[in-house]
């Protein structure tokens, strides 16, 4: 199994790099929503990668009737499982108010500016190295 968790971890980074390449390539283009979108993406694979470290199996949470999957299930299990050992809460806030910045995104044109997306593209840089670190 601790293999199993290494290739999880090992993948999820390499996802991470993609996304985090990505991103600076679309900024880079000014295409500022895609860039943030794979931002956002190169943060949840680092946090993926964090947690396979951290032994967890697949990205599910239990919940009062079935389990929860994807972006929820991440978020739960990031708080439960990484905050105050992985990383600060801060980091995780700031991973936070980034989900709620893309969703407003979603509906609201213009929400990013170039500075947002710099400092998006700056904070998942920053968990990618530190899932590297960590894997």
């Amino acid at each position: 199994m601790e293999k199993n968790r290494k290739g999880l971890a090992e993948w999820a980074l390499e996802r991470a790099e993609e996304y985090l390449q990505s991103a600076k390539s679309n900024f880079a283009e000014g295409r500022l929503y895609v860039a943030a979108e794979e931002a956002f993406r190169a943060m949840e694979n680092s946090l993926e990668a964090l947690l396979y470290a951290r032994g967890i199996e697949t990205i599910r949470y239990p919940g009062k009737t079935s389990d929860y999957k994807g972006r929820l299930a991440l978020q739960f299990l990031a708080r439960d499982n990484l905050v105050g050992k992985t990383i600060t809460k801060q980091e995780f806030g700031a991973y936070l108010d980034f989900v709620d910045e893309l969703h407003r995104a979603g509906y609201e044109y213009g929400v990013f500016d170039k500075e947002t997306v710099k400092k998006a593209l700056g904070f998942a840089e920053k968990m990618f190295f530190k899932a590297r670190a960590r894997s």
